[in-house]
């Protein structure tokens, strides 16, 4: 099987490549950094599967399958997400296989063989079809600008895992490869970075106010004036949440507040 993977993280590319070559049936043709390289190398290689991350810049992985055309060669299809339950469930439905991040090696050797099956049950027009089915049903669930955004992030608790609606997040605050996520009197941290959750989360919910900070606007009471020019943000609960000079125009925007004289 002919494989392409798409990925704008150098380090999650590579380690999807080391999995790949350690599948007998498989041979990695071309790897894209992002979604203008993945549909050129797709319309060029013609592969028999591509794994695609959703969230890649210029050209997310949906738009590299709404860009693909009938009559052109389709390949099966496996995007890798961290996208919440809704949108697992729009997967699920349209036949089409996701793997959430971090991926294991069993999953990914799971997701080629039923793709190595899905290839030879069905025809270039079906997987066609069903692509674009699911890209509709996941358009019913996006925001205003017709994004995805998360609804729910996962969180870890002593008896396991739960699901945090991200509407009750206040403030999301860096913490090197990881962040907290703070919840009125609880914190929750969980990997990732701010700015991989700006790109994941409705943009009229939350706004960057800071390199290390996210805030959720619905939970914004006041902004305070400091010495310099500079402000902070209070939030109903009121925690004081800085704000970086090269955010203050956004974060004002955001919140629908201008500037003092």
């Amino acid at each position: 099987m002919r494989v392409i993977v798409a990925d704008d993280e150098p380090l999650a590319l590579g380690q999807m490549r080391s999995s790949l070559a350690c599948i007998p049936t498989v041979e990695v043709v071309g790897c894209a950094r992002n979604g203008v390289e993945a549909l050129a190398m797709i319309r060029s290689l013609k592969p028999d599967l591509v794994i695609l991350d959703i969230e890649m810049p210029g050209r997310s992985g949906l738009s590299v399958i709404e860009n693909l055309r009938i009559g052109e060669a389709i390949p099966e299809v496996i995007f890798s997400t961290a996208f919440a339950h809704y949108a697992v469930k729009a997967f699920e439905v349209n036949a089409v296989d996701y793997l959430t991040k971090p991926v294991s090696f069993e999953r990914l050797r799971d997701a080629v063989r039923n793709a190595e099956e899905r290839l030879a049950a069905r025809t270039a027009n079906q997987r066609f079809a069903e692509l674009q089915a699911l890209i509709v049903a996941l358009q019913a669930d996006a925001g205003s600008d017709g994004q995805v955004y998360e609804q729910e992030l996962w969180i870890r608790r002593k008896e396991g895992l739960e699901r945090l609606p991200v509407k009750a997040i206040e403030l999301i605050e860096a913490q090197g490869d990881y962040v907290n996520l703070h919840v009125g009197d609880e914190m929750h941290l969980i990997r990732g970075t701010v700015s991989s959750l700006e790109h994941r989360l409705n943009p009229a919910l939350f706004v960057r106010s800071h390199r290390s900070f996210l805030v959720n606007i619905t939970r914004v009471r006041g902004i305070r004036r400091k010495t310099g020019g500079r402000m902070e943000l209070t939030l109903d609960t009121g925690r004081l949440v800085a704000v970086g000079p090269s955010y203050a125009e956004s974060t004002l925007k955001a919140v629908n507040a201008k500037r003092w004289r």
